[in-house]
């Protein structure tokens, strides 16, 4: 008995030592990485960016020490593709665009997956006890400690404000996870909880409800209909609007955009000329 306790003990201390050690060695890299001047290279990527030149100087400046944060804690790695420079800054910007005012890192994401092309995956669906083999596009996917992205739609949606942007859409869903669990409802105090699922949720509820019954959209038909999927895709699809049309969000979905200043602590309309 003696011997189990003096070796959990051990066990623990080695724990908390290497907690130590990791804690350490984070905040001496924020501190070397404070003296380091952003590259002029990776400038030349984000000035192509219509969000970037949208930034004050004091943001650019933020997010330029953000993204060398990104890219020295999180590992990319290219299937088929060799990760260049301009893959690293574009990816990185929008990460961390999305979380400039609100002092996150995603502290549980460790790798970053770039393919050249859109994906096809394969999944069985289960209808009424009927199972299928469907195919499926797909340009993006996170899962918890890891993103997937395909390069030739993210540089598309990257350098144009368009209604979709898979950067964001995917790093939403990792804001997402966050919570423990992916339902479309973020890390939010009681107050904040209580009015997303009132204004958030009751929204997701009338579009779904638009599309399974094939009413008349009217204003819905702005937001991607992909969005109708499940509550977390609804999230994620209205963050990319959030995002690149900004005007559009406020103007038709005005309750929404507001929360989603008070989440995203960030007010957008600025950013869409």
């Amino acid at each position: 008995m003696i011997k189990l306790i003096i070796t959990l003990w051990i066990i623990l201390f080695i724990y908390l030592g290497y907690i130590l050690f990791k804690y350490i060695s984070y905040k001496l890299l924020i501190k070397k990485l404070k003296t380091i001047p952003f590259p002029e290279s990776y400038k030349i990527y984000l000035e192509k960016l219509p969000q970037y030149n949208s930034l004050s100087n004091p943001l650019k400046t933020k997010i330029h020490y953000s993204i060398l944060l990104f890219m020295k804690t999180k590992k990319f790695i290219g299937v088929k593709i060799d990760v260049t420079d301009e893959i690293r800054v574009v990816i990185s910007f929008f990460a961390c665009l999305i979380v400039l005012n609100r002092g996150e890192c995603y502290d549980n994401l460790e790798y970053i997956y770039v393919y050249p092309h859109t994906m096809i995956l394969n999944q069985v669906q289960n209808n009424g006890g009927i199972y299928n083999k469907e195919r499926f596009l797909i340009s993006g996917e996170a899962v918890g400690d890891s993103v997937v992205i395909a390069w030739d739609e993210a540089k598309k949606d990257a350098y144009h404000l368009k209604n979709h942007n898979v950067i964001i859409h995917e790093f939403t869903h990792e804001l997402d996870f966050e919570s423990g669990v992916v339902d479309g409802i973020p890390n939010l105090n009681k107050s904040q909880y209580d009015e997303w699922i009132n204004i958030i949720g009751k929204k997701y509820q009338e579009f779904r409800y638009k599309i399974v019954n094939h009413k008349n959209l009217n204003k819905y038909k702005l937001i991607d209909k992909y969005g109708a999927t499940n509550e977390a895709e609804f999230f994620a699809v209205l963050s990319e609007m959030f995002w690149t049309k900004p005007k559009t969000l406020k103007k038709h979905f005005p309750e929404i955009y507001k929360e989603f200043v008070k989440f995203f602590n960030f007010e957008t309309l600025k950013l869409e000329k």
